[in-house]
């Protein structure tokens, strides 16, 4: 399914933001309860359906007649499995998540050709998922984390049909072709504490994005390595406070010699940075990352530019059964969203309310606004649509249902519009709706309490995260 059923899920979990919501973690408590030593491990298994609706996956604007903007209605059937494994103790454990959809597309996107009558294609392949997390504290003083992810989807197209281009990159494309990115991202994380108030973490981060089209493969497959070294602030009120120095190498390996002379074969990015998060209250935190960008490209030192990534946030539980999130933000675009708009610096606000109406039933909105806007780059340099000058709306829909406590009713819904504020204001606008039925099967439950109303343990709760 397209990247914009992630935005009920993801859109805080990228470069800064991602931070952010660890920090507002740590500052309202949330980390893993301690446990007696040699805990118990805990699983879960789960299995299900889902039937989606989809309107203009490929996102054509509004007043194209091409064939395939059109709807058409999809099934799949899914398994995700987790566990969490103390090592003896919670200090040290073991988190491991995966995820499959076989994903089942009816006649408009199950066999079509495009425009040229190259094809048969479709877009019947599975969506894949894996994280594992290893944390470790061998004592008071010295703990760490390495993580391992994976994640295979539909490419979050834009734009609709196109006449391939031989000259323009990314060439050979008519912007329809079955694509599903591969993301792969290691990251470890090392934290020494210094006094009871003070650590230092240091942390090593890579990813690479690869490509299955060709033209994509030539112009957007990335790697990516960063380094990042912090002191940090923990108050009694687990309020926090840290700043450092980030530096993220980006590599584009298979861009050819013209690519390069237009686009440069990578950049680095050198961010002097500093978090906060302030917890006001018991059920109120506020968090913030302001950041300097220094941006150098390899060979084209004109395109060097100094760049600024702010976020502002709240995290405010009104009451035991409603929840409010709000973010605001002016960052660089992120690097795993790699392709037309790769060279992007993009503003935004969001709200997100989620209300527990009863144990069994939850609900969810969301909207978020944003503007995105090409950095240094003309965007007459790239043959996929887009104006330089974007403007998206984002509507989430989600409403859960646990008929019995293994049993549960999931409907997901999103509607996403962009607006090109260049050349005429042209709308391209995108929907979907998702109905899940899943039955899981664990070995324990949970803590039943204000964070886990549904009792579920920490391996279900993993499944819950990675969806």
């Amino acid at each position: 399914m397209n990247k914009t059923m992630r935005a009920l899920r993801t859109r805080l979990r990228r470069s800064s933001p991602a931070r952010l919501a660890m920090l507002a973690c740590t500052a309202l408590g949330l980390p893993l309860l301690s446990a007696p030593a040699h805990a118990t491990a805990e699983y879960a298994l789960q299995s299900g359906v889902s039937w989606y609706r989809i309107d203009n996956p490929f996102m054509f604007p509004s007043n194209s007649d091409n064939k395939l903007k059109t709807s058409d209605s999809a099934w799949s059937t899914d398994i995700r499995g987790a566990l969490f494994l103390p090592l003896p103790t919670e200090r040290t454990n073991l988190q491991l998540t995966a995820s499959v959809s076989q994903m089942h597309y009816g006649s408009s996107f199950g066999n079509y050709t495009d425009l040229n009558g190259n094809g048969p294609y479709n877009l019947n392949q599975a969506k894949k998922q894996f994280e594992g997390i290893y944390t470790w504290e061998f004592s008071d003083l010295l703990r760490g984390r390495i993580r391992h992810r994976t994640d295979d989807r539909l490419y979050n197209y834009f734009g609709g049909e196109i006449a391939p281009s031989t000259t323009t990159p990314p060439r050979g494309i008519s912007n329809v072709e079955p694509e599903f990115p591969h993301i792969r991202e290691d990251n470890v994380e090392v934290a020494y504490r210094v006094t009871n108030r003070f650590d230092v973490p240091l942390t090593w981060t890579q990813q690479t994005l690869s490509y299955m089209v060709p033209g994509r493969v030539e112009m957007y497959n990335m790697n990516s390595n960063a380094v990042q070294a912090a002191i940090r602030y923990t108050a009694g009120t687990k309020s926090t406070l840290s700043a450092g120095v980030r530096r993220n190498r980006v590599g584009f390996p298979n861009r050819t010699a013209q690519d390069i002379a237009d686009f440069d074969s990578g950049y680095t990015d050198t961010e002097f940075f500093t978090d906060a998060a302030w917890r006001y209250t018991e059920n109120t935190v506020f968090i913030a990352h302001l950041g300097s960008i220094a941006r150098h490209f390899n060979t084209l030192p004109n395109r060097d530019s100094r760049l600024i990534s702010g976020e502002l946030g709240i995290d405010w539980h009104y009451s035991a059964k409603t929840t409010f999130y709000g973010r605001i933000w002016d960052r660089p675009q992120a690097n795993d969203e790699a392709d037309s708009r790769l060279y992007v610096i993009t503003k935004g606000v969001q709200g997100r309310a989620v209300w527990q109406a009863t144990p069994k039933t939850r609900v969810s909105l969301l909207a978020s606004l944003e503007s995105q806007k090409s950095q240094n780059f003309a965007t007459a340099q790239i043959s996929t649509p887009t104006s330089g000058n974007d403007q998206l709306l984002r509507l989430g829909f989600r409403y859960d249902y646990d008929i019995t406590r293994r049993l549960a009713l999931r409907v997901d819904a999103m509607r996403e519009q962009t607006t090109s504020k260049s050349g005429g204001n042209i709308d391209y606008r995108r929907s979907t709706v998702q109905v899940s039925l899943n039955y899981t099967f664990d070995n324990v439950t949970g803590p039943f309490n204000f964070d886990n109303q549904q009792g579920y343990n920490r391996a279900r709760q993993q499944i819950e995260d990675l969806r």
